[in-house]
């Protein structure tokens, strides 16, 4: 029972260590004002990169939105890597006045593989900025004049809003959609006001020129996004947050058309986590950078799936020491930390569309809990998916 006490007490502090960091920034993004606003007029020259393999069904909506943006056509130019393709997404991207780069390579697979070769197939010198946007997504009509503003202050590393394209489709995606909103509307404005950095997310990420040809692209792993993130932390550079440059990806609508780029997305974090997290985490500690300190702490702390799945897993614990020795600490500790973490879930619901549906949408939440933690184990014991490999999607109602 001592030995279960002690778990219990560091699980508690751990957990404790995350929720706290997430109430400040909750509570940071409420107080602290935005940035004053600024134009530029358009003249950042933009490539656009969309990694492509096998996105016939939903690659035509994001070239449309790319067509439809309020920026000047003659400042922009789109890029398909359609890699290692078998359906007709090189036609669709040709039909649609996009450059078309065929790319075939059985053994360098990945969409890291893919912004690399889009960006050696390429003349940086006739661009400012590439923005790598993923093939089943659609970026609002003022994206690149939003993104326009970053880079004309000399901002090297942008992510911009991830949002969900089809929040209604099911409850899973509503979920999902209440999950990335707290992450786009607080998490990251929030660590923008406090002077932090945010992380890459994958989908709707932007570089200037000379940001790229200084630090290139060298990040293959199946989690791409975070290990080009760390490289970038661990150089003392920052990843800045677009608000209004919005990209909203189509989600999987159901857990099983969602378990196998989940399985990718889980283990590739976690292993750019156990090879890079405490690292960074040290280093930051040694340099006095708090930079580097807070960078390493999305990757040290558990995804809001996780956070609440140790959560619940501590509290059940905890509700065994009360049986067994009427050790009540421990319970109303985890309580209060499973309070704080549902608190936060609904107030982003308030950020939602169709705030009803999400707020029921709640009570299928411990199949969605239960589905993650079978992931999340899964992919920490290293059996997570290691290749890039298309996830089945549904054209968007």
């Amino acid at each position: 029972m001592i030995v279960l006490k002690c778990i219990l007490f560091v699980w508690a502090l751990y957990l404790s260590s995350y929720v706290l960091y997430n109430a400040i920034l909750f509570f940071a993004h409420f107080v602290l004002r935005d940035p004053k606003p600024s134009f530029h007029a358009p003249s950042t020259r933009f490539a656009i990169i969309i990694p492509a393999h096998n996105e016939e069904l939903l690659l035509e909506r994001n070239l449309i939105s790319i067509r439809e943006q309020r920026y000047p056509r003659e400042l922009h130019k789109t890029i398909v890597v359609a890699d290692n393709c078998v359906d007709q997404t090189a036609f669709i991207a040709s039909r649609n006045g996009a450059l078309v780069m065929e790319r075939v390579d059985a053994e360098h697979v990945g969409k890291g593989y893919a912004i690399k070769y889009a960006l050696e197939s390429i003349s940086l010198e006739n661009f400012d900025a590439v923005f790598v946007v993923d093939a089943d997504s659609m970026i609002n009509c003022d994206a690149l004049m939003h993104l326009n503003e970053p880079i004309k202050k000399g901002i090297d590393a942008i992510q911009c809003y991830n949002g969900v394209s089809n929040s209604e489709d099911s409850w899973f995606t509503r979920l999902l959609d209440v999950s990335r909103t707290i992450s786009n509307e607080i998490f990251h404005p929030a660590k923008m006001k406090l002077g932090l950095s945010s992380y890459l997310m994958g989908n709707g990420m932007c570089f200037s020129r000379k940001f790229l040809q200084k630090y290139g692209w060298n990040a293959f792993t199946v989690g791409e996004d975070w290990e080009f993130y760390t490289k970038i932390i661990q150089a003392g550079r920052t990843v800045a947050f677009s608000n209004k440059a919005r990209v909203y990806h189509q989600e999987s609508s159901s857990l099983k058309q969602a378990t196998t780029q989940r399985m990718r997305w889980s283990s590739g974090r976690f292993e750019i986590a156990r090879k890079y997290g405490f690292r960074l985490f040290f280093q930051g500690l040694r340099e006095g950078n708090i930079i580097k300190i807070d960078g390493s702490l999305p990757l040290l702390f558990p995804n809001p799936s996780l956070g609440m799945n140790l959560t619940l897993i501590g509290l059940i614990a905890s509700i065994v020491v009360l049986i067994a020795s009427g050790n009540n600490s421990f319970v109303f500790w985890y309580i209060s930390l499973f309070v704080l973490q549902l608190v936060i879930f609904v107030a982003g619901i308030l950020y939602t569309k169709n705030k009803i549906m999400k707020l029921l949408s709640l009570f299928v939440a411990p199949i969605f809990l239960t589905w993650k933690l079978g992931i999340d184990l899964f992919s920490m014991l290293g059996f997570g998916t290691k290749k890039w490999i298309r996830t089945e999607r549904k054209a968007s109602s």
